[in-house]
């Protein structure tokens, strides 16, 4: 006679250690309603049944690892031991261990001061691993955004959004390790008074997860909307890489050595391929076309303000924007045509322009491009400007810096301009 299959049931739920009795409860409830736990396979799996009123025991095993996604050897002997107490071993993940009392008269598995350490000991070693990338990463943004690209994460919505979640990532970790700080020490306080613990759901843990979601719906948001190809493709790819690995691990449950080898070449594949991506992006864009686009977006090149041979041989242009400011930058050189690999050139110009309603940002832009120049107030007066300060002197090569109430103007050419092509200058620009 063919046995009759069995509907099952797969759960995404996740529990944190400290959510040990909660978890527990959560198996009594399903097996209650006919669910019986089964076990792990890129989820919780539920089979079918008939209800009944089954205790079950969650247990954090301290010989388990975070790589584990099935029982171990360690982990088998240790249900072995808590067979001859009562209770029959369902499955294991991680450093959980579930347990399905058997006897009537089973004795606990563990005292509750080793509950207590074990449960601890996981927790404090899961949060700290967790909190160790998004700290790194928001200390690599601030030094980075403090430091020598201090123009370009200021200037960037996409750079500034990025600044701004990680550390709201990391300081919702943050609040996350003291609310179980809080958690241990009453704990501790309820053992020594010998009052029992209650390792009950912790509903502050969903904010992390809805900080990530958010965070990336952001991220895919702003590359729609600022047009970055690269940096969405390559986010796209991660993303889908880390999705796979996730749920194929989940799935077929390798060893912990082998969850190692499998996400470390994953890994070490997944950077490969951003690489390659960024690279066949890069080299796909020819320069003939980029220069002839920077041209016809250039507000200034040198001859709309004095007489020049020939045609520019290499332009560019970017234009950065945030809830900050704005940065213009141009650059064009007559008699030079990278492309070719021409080496001289006859004549160059490059420009950026500030601008922003907020002083501070302006102060610090000044105070760090300005460094080792020399103030001109005769320089003031032509430009209309509130300080200027200059590198070079007469119409030979040179750097000007122009500082107004809420703009900057940093010219640099081989030719600086006179007082006649300045006010050109002005007026091309919108200064």
């Amino acid at each position: 006679m063919k046995k009759e299959k069995r509907r099952t049931r797969r759960v995404f739920r996740n529990f944190g250690y400290i959510e040990c009795g909660a978890f527990a409860g959560y198996l009594h409830e399903m097996s209650l309603k006919g669910w019986h736990f089964r076990e792990w396979r890129a989820g919780m799996l539920f089979e079918e049944g008939e209800p009944a009123d089954i205790t079950y025991c969650v247990e954090v095993f301290p010989k388990g690892s975070e790589m584990d996604t099935k029982p171990e050897e360690p982990a088998k002997e240790y249900a072995e031991y808590c067979r001859a107490a009562g209770w029959e071993f369902i499955d294991g993940e991680r450093k959980f261990c579930i347990f399905r009392k058997k006897e009537e008269g089973a004795v606990p598995i563990v005292t509750e001061e080793e509950r207590f350490s074990n449960v601890t000991k996981a927790e404090l070693g899961q949060l700290g691993g967790e909190m160790l990338t998004p700290l790194i990463v928001t200390v690599s943004f601030c030094l980075r955004a403090t430091g020598g690209e201090f123009e370009d994460w200021m200037f960037s919505n996409l750079y500034l959004t990025l600044l701004l979640t990680v550390t709201m990532l990391t300081a919702v970790r943050g609040v996350q390790c003291i609310g179980t700080a809080v958690w241990i020490a009453s704990a501790k306080r309820k053992l020594n008074s010998g009052r029992k613990i209650a390792y009950g759901k912790q509903h502050w843990r969903v904010v992390w997860n809805v900080a990530y979601v958010l965070f990336l719906m952001m991220l895919i948001f702003l590359l729609a909307v600022e047009d970055r190809v690269v940096e969405g493709s390559m986010l796209a790819v991660f993303a889908l890489v880390l999705l796979v690995l996730s749920w194929g691990i989940a799935y077929f449950r390798p060893t912990r050595s082998g969850n190692w080898a499998l996400q470390i070449s994953v890994g070490v594949a997944a950077v490969f391929l951003m690489v390659m991506v960024a690279v066949i992006w890069a080299v796909s864009v020819p320069e003939e076309e980029s220069t002839e686009t920077a041209l016809a977006e250039l507000p200034l090149i040198q001859s709309d303000y004095r007489e020049m041979e020939g045609q520019p041989g290499w332009a560019d242009y970017q234009y950065m924007e945030s809830v900050l400011g704005t940065w213009l930058q141009g650059r064009v050189d007559y008699g030079k045509d990278l492309s070719k690999g021409e080496e001289e050139q006859s004549d160059s110009l490059s420009y950026d322009v500030y601008r922003s309603e907020y002083p501070w940002l302006l102060r610090e832009v000044w105070q760090r491009e300005t460094d080792g120049a020399d103030a001109i107030s005769e320089e003031g007066e032509i430009w209309d400007a509130r300080e200027t300060k200059r590198i070079g002197s007469g119409q030979g090569a040179g750097i000007l810096y122009v500082r107004w109430s809420d703009t900057i103007l940093i010219l640099q050419a081989d030719v600086m301009p006179d007082e006649e092509q300045s006010l050109i200058i002005k007026e091309k620009l919108s200064l």
